[in-house]
Formats: structure tokens, C-alpha cells, sequence
């Protein structure tokens, strides 16, 4: 799926432990196509030891997990590296989607516990805790410290929340970004309404208004995106909590967080909102927003260029902050790079010089323009020439704002099954129909089981 942000229908959660215990039958049945894949890349590995006229080319293997067009761009990217690298080859391999227990992460994990896992890796942004507490990672923090492009004061603010764990970084960011709430401003312009809505009470009056017409020909006032993602963003700007500050309890089965929730289900039983179902739920929504079907709804901002292509001149549209109740706070999307414990030091230099090339001013500006991800560093927002971007497309700058709240999510190893109950939760409010309490004190239940309560 072209999509920028995490995704999690269903979320197939693995830990390392669960892949170790499997044995060698598991590993070998996980990276059975990513065999076939390296013997597939070796051709082209030494026919860029060949074209540079040495032997002494240092050859590292990058897995990702964003895929369709965002596949073709990474490749462009690793092309221009290998260009301009002619001491360096990296080959990087589509592993499927990098999602919360997706294809990549379940090879990865497969790999790690196998001892044969590729130099660096995608890691998506809310499950750093579950690698970087298995010990496979590499600690980045002194590599950082002492880089004059990836130094932490070089990033911009936010940006690094997802890549620490217990105090020293363990990722780079790789393609990131945000929740914002997507608006049709000609049909806000109809309906006689100012601006975005700030708040969720807010929301649901705009969402009434907006809506119009019956049938094949109706259009929503809102879209619920039916995710954990800006769930996350709901439970803090309700004042709750995920979890504990010891990650031992499920703090989110709170009156607050139900309110939130039952306003956007109300919405939907009475006909004011449409939620997707199903796998292609997240593709679906976005192309709903596109075609006219919503008028609000929130999504990444990694979406926005496939809006704006999409909407063309049928009519204006903007983003804006997330809606909030006591405070706004939204998480960080997308994912990181990570360069895997016990390689040799020339590939632990190849590595760095790759990431460091990646996330310089002048790639992560190409890489946000090509794909509608957020640029990592200051220096390339403050480019002349970005800000003239941003003027010309007003749409972007919102997220480079909203920056500014964004919060890490509980760093515990058990996060992901924390979101996979909230998700199951989810489901059941906007596609089944079931109460809002029971789903949402069910999800805290099963949390806590996990978590030793």
C-alpha cells in the first residue's frame, strides 16, 4: 500500500523470544523470500564491484518496508548513494510492509534470532522498544554525539522521540511523519464554517453541517480513521494515559477517552460520519476524502501528496491540527533506521556514511519532496528553497508545526500488543457497533494481563 504512516488492521504481533523459541523451521520459512531476493542482488553486487574497477567495495544489505511508488523512490535514493559512493554498494530489499508486526518486522525478528540479519534495517516508529530491548540493535548514541550531520541538535524538534530507548539512541530518522486532520475548504466554505475544528465538540457540530445529500450522492460531514495511530493522540488529548510511567498498568479505560470516542461513534450511527472496514480501510478512507465522499478526516501527512494529486483543482482543501480536548499531543509515524550489533567495523562505516547521507539537508529536502515525508533536519526546513515550498503549499507546513506536540509513546517491549487490543477495540466501536466502555475497559483488561496485572 502507497501509504506513509504505520499500518495496523490487525496487528501480527513477534517478539524476539517468540521467534528464537520457534527453532530454525521458523527463521528459514521468514526469510525464505529474502533469500531468493539476495541471490537475485549478488548479480548486482559485484557488477558494482566490477564497474569501480576494485575488489575492496564494501557491500551492505538494507531491508525496508514501504512499498509500491515509495518502493521506487528509496531505490532512486540508494542509486544516488551508490553513485557517489564508489568505495560503498548498498542493496536494499523491499521486505513487505514495515507495519506494527508486518512482513519486515516478522523477517527481521526471523533474522535476528537466526544470526543472519542485513546491516541496517527499517524500524517502524512504535516498535524500537521490542529490537532495541532484545540487545540486537547497535547503540547510535556516541555515533551521533560526534556527527556533524546527525547530531541530536541537528533534528528537528520531535523527531528523535521514537529512537531513544533507556537513554541512548538506538535509530535514525528514515521517513517520518504526523497525523493532521484533512479538510475540504469548499465544502466548509458552503457550509458557512470558518475554519478546522479544534476541538472534538467542535468536530461533531462542523461534522452535522457538512453533511448533505442522500444516497450514492452523499456527502459525510467526517471520516473516522479507524487506527490506533491517532487513537494514540486521543488518549493524551483526553488527558489519559497509555500506560503507567513503570509500564506496568493500562491507563487508557478512562470516562475522557470514552467520551471522544463515543462522540465519533454517535457520528456514525447517525449518519454524519462514514468509517471504512476491512484490510484496505486507511487506502479507502484517503481516497473517500479525495473523491468528495468526506469532508473531514484525519490522516498522515505523508498522504498529502497523494491528495493533492489526486483532489487536483476539484476543490480546495487544507490540514490542520489535530482535534483536542485538554492538551495535544500527536505520535510520531513512519520509521527509523537502525544498523544491526556485531558487523565488522567496515560495515558498521558504511553503514554510518549511508545514514548520514540519507538524513544530510539536501537528501531528506529530495526525499520530502518526492514522497510527502517530513524533512528530519533544520537546517533543510530553514532552506530558502523549502520555504518557498511551504508558501506554495501551505498544506505541508502544518505538520512542521504540529512538530512541536509531538510525544513518544510509552517506551515498553510489550507496546505493540498493547496497541493490538486497542485496534481489536477500535474495531469493534466503528465497524460492529459495540459499546464504547466495553470495548475500550476490554482492551485495558487484556493489557494488563500482559503486563502482569
Amino acid at each position: 500500500m502507497n501509504k506513509k504512516h504505520v499500518k495496523a488492521g490487525t496487528i501480527l504481533l513477534a517478539s524476539l523470544s517468540v521467534v528464537a523459541t520457534a527453532g530454525c523451521g521458523a527463521a528459514t520459512n521468514a526469510n525464505s523470500g529474502s533469500t531468493n531476493q539476495a541471490s537475485g542482488t549478488a548479480s548486482s553486487t559485484n557488477s558494482a564491484a566490477s564497474a569501480s574497477g576494485s575488489n575492496n567495495v564494501v557491500n551492505i544489505n538494507f531491508w525496508y518496508g514501504i512499498g509500491g511508488n515509495l518502493s521506487n523512490d528509496v531505490q532512486k535514493m540508494v542509486q544516488q548513494f551508490n553513485a557517489s559512493h564508489p568505495d560503498m554498494h548498498v542493496t536494499a530489499t523491499y521486505q513487505g510492509s514495515y507495519s506494527g508486526g508486518g512482513p519486515e518486522q516478522q523477517k527481521l525478528l526471523a533474522a535476528l534470532a537466526a544470526g543472519n540479519p542485513p546491516d541496517i534495517a527499517q524500524i517502524e516508529v512504535n516498535s524500537m522498544g521490542v529490537f532495541a530491548n532484545s540487545g540486537k540493535l547497535m547503540d547510535l548514541t556516541s555515533f551521533m554525539n560526534q556527527s556533524s550531520v546527525d547530531n541530536p541538535n541537528n533534528f528537528l524538534k520531535g523527531m528523535l522521540v521514537s529512537t531513544e530507548w533507556n537513554g541512548k539512541y538506538y535509530g535514525v530518522p528514515l521517513n517520518r511523519s504526523v497525523p493532521v486532520l484533512f479538510y475540504n475548504k469548499t465544502l466548509f466554505d458552503k457550509a458557512g464554517i470558518q475554519g478546522p475544528p479544534k476541538t472534538w465538540d467542535e468536530l461533531a457540530v462542523d461534522a452535522k453541517k457538512l453533511t448533505t445529500g442522500t444516497g450514492s450522492s452523499k456527502v459525510y460531514g467526517y471520516g473516522p480513521l479507524v487506527d490506533w495511530w491517532p487513537w494514540e493522540s486521543m488518549v493524551w488529548s483526553s488527558g489519559s494515559e497509555i500506560l503507567s510511567s513503570n509500564m506496568q498498568k493500562a491507563l487508557f479505560n478512562t470516562p475522557e477517552l470514552d467520551r471522544v470516542l463515543s462522540l465519533q461513534q454517535s457520528l456514525v450511527k447517525n449518519g454524519d460520519a462514514y468509517a471504512e472496514t476491512g484490510s484496505n480501510y486507511w487506502n479507502l478512507m484517503t481516497e473517500d476524502f479525495i473523491k468528495g465522499k468526506i469532508a473531514m478526516d484525519i490522516d498522515s501527512i505523508g498522504d498529502a501528496a497523494e491528495v493533492q494529486q489526486g483532489v487536483g483543482s476539484n476543490f480546495q482543501w487544507g490540514t490542520a491540527y489535530l482535534p483536542s480536548d485538554k492538551t495535544l499531543n500527536v505520535p510520531p509515524g513512519g520509521g527509523d533506521m537502525a544498523i544491526m550489533n556485531g558487523l565488522p567495523a567496515s560495515h558498521v562505516k558504511a553503514a554510518e556514511t549511508f545514514i548520514e547521507w540519507w538524513t544530510a539537508p539536501t537528501q531528506t529536502l529530495e526525499w520530502s519532496k518526492m514522497t510527502g515525508y517530513l524533512p528530519v533536519q533544520q537546517a533543510a526546513v530553514q532552506e530558502p528553497s523549502y520555504q518557498t515550498y511551504l508558501q506554495q503549499n501551505p498544506q505541508f507546513k502544518t505538520a512542521i508545526d504540529e512538530l512541536q506536540f509531538q510525544k513518544a509513546a510509552p517506551a515498553s517491549s510489550h507496546l505493540l500488543d498493547v496497541l493490538k487490543y486497542a485496534q481489536q477495540g477500535l474495531q469493534g466501536i466503528f465497524d460492529e457497533g459495540k459499546s464504547v466502555q466495553s470495548q475500550m475497559a476490554q482492551a485495558a483488561s487484556q493489557a494488563n494481563s500482559l503486563l502482569g496485572n
